[in-house]
């Protein structure tokens, strides 16, 4: 009777450590998935960001070459 508690002993700690491995590496696939779509999120505001700051010079240089067409 002892031998079969140290074998279930043996037994439930092994289904315990591998379900943690297991879980373990489920999350820092989720974690590395996630920052991957961070990183792409970030690229495409960057792009835009990008794109508002050349339509703002031109428009500011079009306005400082109209200037006196307004008034």
């Amino acid at each position: 009777m002892n031998d079969f508690k140290v074998t279930l002993g043996a037994y439930a700690s092994g289904v315990i450590v591998w379900t943690v491995l297991i879980c373990t590496a489920a999350l820092m696939i989720a974690n590395i998935v996630t920052i991957y779509n961070i990183y792409i999120v970030i690229d495409s505001m960057w792009v835009e960001i990008e794109h508002i700051k050349e339509t703002n010079i031109g428009l500011f240089q079009f306005i400082e070459a109209h200037r006196d067409d307004f008034n």
